[in-house]
Formats: structure tokens, C-alpha cells, sequence
């Protein structure tokens, strides 16, 4: 392989093939469900509250905490409704909440 083609591929790839978009997307979309989790946690709520308070199901709500689902905006605007945040606060460090 030319030392070209390797930059370009390396951009993308790393040595197990997996696209570095990849890594990145799953690093995000667990993050994001962490601190989702954690701010659920901070106001004392269960699953099953938050499943009552923004319509989404325990099920899906679990698997968005794991990181197991691709999270849609109506969603993230549900559940900052629920949690009585706002949608940075999804995004930002958990400081001051």
C-alpha cells in the first residue's frame, strides 16, 4: 500500500477496521446516555417515573442510558421536559445540576 492510500485509509480506519466515525458515534451515544442516566438519578427518579412523565417506554429508556439506541430529537425534547432540564444540559458537564 503507497504511503498515500495508507493516510487516506487511516483517516477512516484503524487497525480492526472500524471507521473512526464509529468509534466516535458509540464514545457520543454513550455519553449521552450516561448523562442521562445520571441526571435521572440526581432528581431521584426510576425508570418507570420517567416512563410515566415523558411517555417514552422503560424499555427504550434503558436502552438509551446504555447506549444501545440511536437517540431521535423528539426524544431528547421528551425527556428534558420529564427531568426539567434543558437539552444542553444532555451535553454539557454534569457541573451545577
Amino acid at each position: 500500500m503507497c504511503a498515500i492510500t495508507h493516510f487516506i485509509f487511516s483517516i477512516f480506519f484503524d487497525l480492526a477496521g472500524v471507521t473512526k466515525f464509529e468509534k466516535r458515534y458509540n464514545s457520543e451515544i454513550k455519553a449521552l446516555g450516561e448523562r442521562i442516566k445520571a441526571i435521572r438519578i440526581q432528581k431521584k427518579l426510576t425508570q418507570l417515573d420517567l416512563e410515566v412523565s415523558s411517555g417514552i417506554n422503560r424499555t427504550e429508556i434503558s436502552r438509551i442510558e446504555t447506549g444501545q439506541k440511536n437517540v431521535e430529537f423528539i426524544t431528547l425534547v421528551k425527556l428534558a421536559l420529564a427531568l426539567d432540564v434543558e437539552l444542553v444540559d444532555f451535553f454539557g458537564e454534569m457541573e451545577g445540576l
